[in-house]
């Protein structure tokens, strides 16, 4: 059974008291809350509960998960533990290689309680949908049925379409009838389910996984749902009505920072846009440039999610546009290291990296020119630089990190224009003037006067900070002759 999260609120129907009395299992996966949670909800709406979470590590090594991300999911896993076990709600955390070995453990966990039925939400990402598709036939194999619902985003992917019916592949015109279609259906956020008895002694997830401690970057990075709204609140009232002006400069804290809870699915989508949509005069279009801004944002997070699940193939390194596979990409490992370390003699470019590398973070201005730095002016194969990224980020979401990478190398849907190339340094001049935020993560430089550390090399150079690797002029030019050589053998 597939449901829609919008037919969820309105079809759902009642069980009759001999269901209640069965009981259910719930999955969570990238659903780690109680609110708005729809498998959790509806699961608890037709008989008592307990619900699962399978740690796979070998399974997220293998695809290079960071290990910001691998402790924030335990700590997040304790979090979640408390608020269930006030609801009477047992949360299971059993670690298993892989997905394969996952499907199993499902089967043998519903078995273990008597469950006839397990509740998962979908998860869009290739290898996530195939387990899930593999579970469900496990399951129904030893009578135990499933229903599952969208969570991951607001509106379900292939609900948005052309009137031909067809999938948009361009942004703007999917971000109209995206707000045409949620204005005529409505947001609608489920509360947390009622509890089912008296609170019980939560579990607890490993202190360890994959040699990461559970404490790996807790001073950076807040557990849990509570965390999480308390976050979105906060922006919604101090720093959203200015996030239009402040979002591209690294140097302030000018966005909402919910990306890693939204990424594990600690908060959803449709609970940031109710948010928006309060503040901004109980309008999608409001008043407010700033959350006009961001709701576009989250847009375009919907966007490269829909696009995931219409071209599943993005997702085994391939680019949309087809033909760009053609392009004869650079392959130096030396060039790549020093993009991966920070070492590249650019200094805001160097300041990216280097925030990634200690934080599993970057500022999205800075993942933009730190792309286009790779794919454009290196030359280097994008999915080089994607790949690094999903080493290294704490809220890496597969769909919007490939989109983000194929809009900055130009292979994919709606991407900029091949020869338009972000040159660093007038990236810096823009978003980081008074070389502030170089200085915060480039400690060569952190003597660099203000025009200084824009081309550090033509003061003479600092100590311990190395000349840059590519002459950008070159670079821009060697770029620009192999798309041209491309395009012309396709014509």
């Amino acid at each position: 059974c597939r449901m829609s999260r919008q037919l969820d609120q309105k079809n759902y129907k009642t069980q009759t008291s001999e269901t209640l009395s069965m009981p259910n299992l719930v999955w969570l996966r990238t659903d780690l809350r109680v609110r708005d949670n729809p498998a959790l909800y509806y699961a608890c709406q037709s008989g008592p509960v307990e619900a699962l979470f399978i740690l796979t590590p070998e399974q997220w090594l293998e695809h290079t998960i960071s290990p910001h991300r691998l402790a924030l999911i335990l700590r997040t896993l304790d979090q979640l533990s408390k608020d269930l076990a006030t609801l009477g709600i047992p949360l299971r955390i059993v670690e298993t290689p892989s997905y394969v070995a996952s499907i199993n453990v499902v089967v043998k966990n519903a078995k273990a309680i008597g469950a006839t039925k397990v509740f998962f939400n979908d998860e869009i990402a290739l290898n996530e949908a195939r387990r899930d598709k593999k579970a469900i036939a496990a399951l129904q194999t030893n009578g135990i049925s499933c229903e599952t619902f969208n969570a991951f985003t607001c509106l379900t992917p292939g609900s948005v379409r052309k009137p031909d019916g067809t999938a948009y592949s361009v942004f703007t015109p999917f971000k109209r009838k995206w707000l045409t279609v949620l204005t005529e259906i409505g947001l609608n956020i489920l509360p947390s389910p009622k509890a089912q008895g008296p609170s019980i002694e939560p579990k607890q997830a490993p202190a360890k996984i994959a040699g990461i401690s559970k404490s790996f970057g807790q001073e950076l990075w807040n557990a849990g749902e509570g965390a999480a709204l308390k976050q979105l609140n906060a922006f919604c009232k101090n720093r959203a009505d200015n996030y239009k002006r402040d979002r591209d400069t690294p140097n302030v804290r000018g966005t909402s920072g919910l990306s890693p809870h939204l990424a594990m699915g600690v908060i959803s989508a449709n609970q940031c846009l109710a948010a928006a949509y309060k503040v901004n005069g109980n309008r999608w279009v409001g008043p407010s440039e700033g959350i006009n801004t961001w709701v576009s944002e989250i847009i375009w997070r919907e966007f490269y999610n829909h696009i995931l699940v219409e071209h599943p193939r993005i997702a085994m390194g391939q680019a949309f546009r087809r033909e760009t596979d053609n392009l004869p990409w650079n392959q130096s490992t030396e060039l790549l290291e020093s993009w991966q370390k920070g070492e590249t003699g650019l200094p805001l470019v160097d300041a990216g990296m280097r925030q990634l590398n200690t934080t599993g973070w970057m500022h999205n201005r800075l993942r933009m020119v730190t792309a286009q730095f790779l794919a454009k002016h290196l030359f280097l194969d994008w999915r080089l630089g994607e790949k690094y990224f999903m080493s290294k980020l704490v809220d890496c979401d597969i769909a919007a990190n490939n989109g983000g990478w194929q809009w900055s190398a130009s292979t994919g849907t709606d991407a900029v224009p091949y020869f338009r190339m972000f040159n660093p340094i007038r990236q810096a001049e823009r978003f980081d003037g008074s070389g502030d935020f170089v200085r915060s993560m480039v400690p060569e430089l952190a003597n660099a006067g203000k025009k200084q550390i824009l081309e550090p090399w033509k003061g003479g150079g600092f100590a311990g900070y190395p000349a840059p690797i590519i002459d950008l002029a070159q670079g821009r030019d060697r770029t620009l002759a192999a798309w041209k050589s491309m395009r012309a053998d396709i014509v």
